[in-house]
């Protein structure tokens, strides 16, 4: 009898403990991934303040959806962020990927007006070869500026193209895969904002 009362105790216990554990292990989980949202959060802030004019972010009303299209790479959800004035919509950012960047995909923040002017470009994260196409990042090179103020006509732009094939865009030495994959996911991505107000039935 005692030892049934023993093993009954310990049995008890045994599972008090990995309650315990298994409460400890998803309070600190949900810390962590809060905080790693939180951060991501504030990164995205302040890549907006780089890309968009401070009268477009301060003066104008921020609303978020989830958008699911080809052109953005995948057919995941990403974020889209569009900017009002007077209830009237003026222009927008979009997460998009560049699915063949030479390391893997590269994941990019696109801003533009409706017509099809570029206001700025980023990349969120890549894992492209550090000193060749690293030069991507803003961290490393003023390259993904270039885009800056360009236009992008339709979804076979030359403009889009690496110089050596006629366009308008520069490659890295020893490196030319990840700058025309950039290229290319900004070209499909402002393509995409563009059609955004006949999507959203918004005015321009």
């Amino acid at each position: 009898m005692k030892f049934l009362k023993k093993i009954i105790i310990n049995a008890f216990l045994m599972t008090l403990f990995s309650i315990f554990s298994l409460s400890s292990i998803m309070y600190i989980n949900n810390i962590t991934k809060k905080k790693i949202i939180d951060h991501k959060e504030k990164e995205k802030n302040i890549l907006f303040k780089q890309i968009i004019p401070s009268n477009l972010y301060y003066n104008f009303k921020k609303k978020h959806f989830f958008v699911r299209n080809k052109l953005l790479g995948d057919q995941k959800n990403h974020n889209l962020w569009l900017f009002f004035k007077n209830k009237v919509a003026k222009a927008a950012i979009v997460e998009t990927v560049a699915p063949d960047g030479y390391s893997g995909s590269i994941f990019i923040l696109v801003a533009a007006y409706f017509n099809g002017k570029i206001i700025g470009v980023r990349v969120l994260s890549h894992k492209e070869t550090p000193g060749i196409g690293d030069k991507i990042d803003i961290s490393i090179s003023n390259w993904i500026t270039k885009f800056n103020n360009m236009n992008v006509v339709n979804l076979k732009d030359k403009s889009f193209l690496l110089k050596k094939y006629g366009g308008k865009i520069e490659q890295f030495t020893g490196a030319s895969i990840t700058p025309q994959s950039v290229a290319n996911a900004v070209n499909r991505t402002v393509f995409f904002i563009k059609e955004i107000p006949l999507m959203f039935s918004l005015k321009k």
